[in-house]
């Protein structure tokens, strides 16, 4: 099983395969967290390229800042 991308939100990690992973997983955290936590805390990593990518959030739930 190969991981392209490791998802920090809330200082829990997951590794996931592909980018449909990581959007499922960004559904299923409710928004009112990033409310009572930071949301610096946030961030999405390729572990390929090394690059990091910042999440934020709207009403409509969480998302990769390009």
């Amino acid at each position: 099983m190969d991981f392209e991308y490791k998802l920090m939100m809330f200082g829990f990690s997951a590794l996931c395969e592909d980018m449909e992973e990581v959007q499922q997983r960004l559904r299923q955290i409710p928004i009112e967290r990033a409310l009572a936590e930071t949301i610096e805390q946030c961030y999405l990593i390729d572990l390929k390229s090394g690059e990091k990518f910042d999440i934020t959030y709207n009403e409509k739930g969480f998302y990769i800042k390009n």
